[in-house]
């Protein structure tokens, strides 16, 4: 079969370095255009790229960042870290962020990641980038290290969804209950290997934030990349972090698609995703009045300033329920400092929440609020698989900020509309 000539398609095969272009379903070798490597899968490939003599294709084409082990707390982890500096160190890597932010939000504050690119990533969430309109997918350490050494990839060309957004979101619906919904029409691995394009065609536009986070979980149902068409949402968002626009590719008029969805967020209601799989999302009255030991926020699905905001928002002048714990993590320190500029971290702190550094945390039981036993969080992260932040029995449920933040201060998951 060959090629759909869909968006995601003309993006690979402009960087495909065969002489022959494979078909969908064909592996091809691709030219990559921007690397991302954090913390503890960098350290993996550390011995292998020593052991083969190899040298950083374009150290101005990889960023790395130090943001699961940030700062460690543990020594083994305090060993991985200085493994990964060290490394860093010797091949003179230019971008560098130290504990400055989740490496996926960081990644889309870069001035280099703009429509049309081929981005890579040694983490699964690499796919948030596509909201930026570029080709952007997770691969394992040895395929980094591959593209780190030849500036090169090997990927099977995927077939591709198009899925339209229509009407307009309430505004208790954020991106999350968007991407919480298409999972569970989708199934737990009804998107294996696709690559899904997103067309909004919402009355006002869904919001970058939300963009971000709905591009983040399209792994969750197995997708390798899930890519918005960029717009004026896009260009306004390249704009404010001094990208150029340029690389853009118009959407071919001939496109063929293996499905075609239609989703009108009018009709959302708030999602939670009952553990163990994201895509088990039920509306959250069906949920309402389970027992929460903790709520976070946070997490590369749901620590930005329109998740910071509407917790604020929610939370004013109120105070958590007793013995809730609530766990407030920015994705990065651009995005805690407006944070602090427009009054949330003060207000979510006058509440009751606990306020910790930019990344990772509690989201891979890394650091920071992992629970305890037969305990459960509600959590605005991406994956509630059985023991993702604490221990055997522990249960974690998904949810948009705002039906964290109503659920925080009740003690039990929550309705949000009842606080609009």
């Amino acid at each position: 079969m060959k090629s759909r000539n869909t968006y995601s398609h003309t993006i690979l095969l402009q960087h495909c370095v065969d002489t022959e272009a494979p078909s969908a379903g064909e592996y091809g070798k691709f030219s990559v255009d921007f690397i991302l490597g954090h913390d503890p899968t960098t350290a993996l490939l550390v011995d292998d790229f020593n052991r083969l003599g190899g040298k950083i294709w374009d150290r101005d084409r990889v960023l790395f960042t130090a943001d699961h082990f940030a700062p460690p707390a543990s020594e083994d982890r305090a060993g991985i870290l200085k493994k990964f500096l060290d490394f860093c160190r010797k091949e003179g890597i230019k971008n560098l962020e130290l504990f400055s932010g989740i490496c996926h939000q960081l990644l889309v504050e870069h001035p280099a990641v703009i429509p049309g690119k081929l981005v890579i990533g040694a983490d699964s969430h690499t796919v948030t980038a596509g909201a930026l309109g570029c080709f952007a997918t997770g691969m394992g350490s040895t395929d980094v290290l591959y593209g780190l050494i030849t500036g090169s990839v090997w990927l099977k060309l995927p077939e591709c969804f198009k899925i339209t957004f229509t009407g307009q979101p309430a505004p208790y619906i954020l991106g999350k209950d968007i991407i919480l919904k298409l999972l569970a029409e989708l199934g737990e691995d009804g998107a294996l290997y696709r690559s899904l394009e997103f067309i909004d065609a919402t009355k006002q536009g869904v919001s970058m934030d939300s963009r971000f986070s709905i591009s983040n979980m399209v792994v969750e149902g197995g997708a390798k990349a899930g890519i918005f068409l960029p717009d004026k949402i896009t260009h306004a968002y390249l704009k404010e972090k001094g990208a150029e626009a340029g690389g853009t590719i118009a959407l071919p008029e001939q496109s063929v698609y293996e499905r075609e969805m239609a989703l009108d967020v009018s009709s959302i209601e708030p999602q939670v995703a009952i553990p163990p799989h994201p895509s088990h999302a039920v509306t959250v009255t069906d949920v309402a009045g389970e027992h929460i030991d903790q709520v976070y926020i946070g997490s590369c699905t749901g620590g930005r300033l329109e998740d910071l905001g509407i917790a604020a928002q929610l939370l004013k002048g109120k105070k958590t329920a007793p013995y809730c714990r609530v766990i407030v993590i920015p994705s990065s320190n651009k995005i805690y400092l407006k944070a602090i500029e427009k009054g949330y971290i003060q207000t979510l702190i006058e509440a009751g929440a606990a306020i910790a550094n930019p990344s990772c945390g509690p989201c891979g039981k890394i650091d920071k609020g992992i629970i305890a036993e037969g305990e459960t969080c509600l959590a605005t992260s991406n994956r509630n698989f059985d023991g993702r932040m604490g221990g055997k029995g522990s249960r974690v449920f998904l949810c948009s900020t705002a039906t964290a933040a109503a659920s925080a201060l009740e003690g039990t998951i929550a309705d949000p509309r009842k606080y609009f």
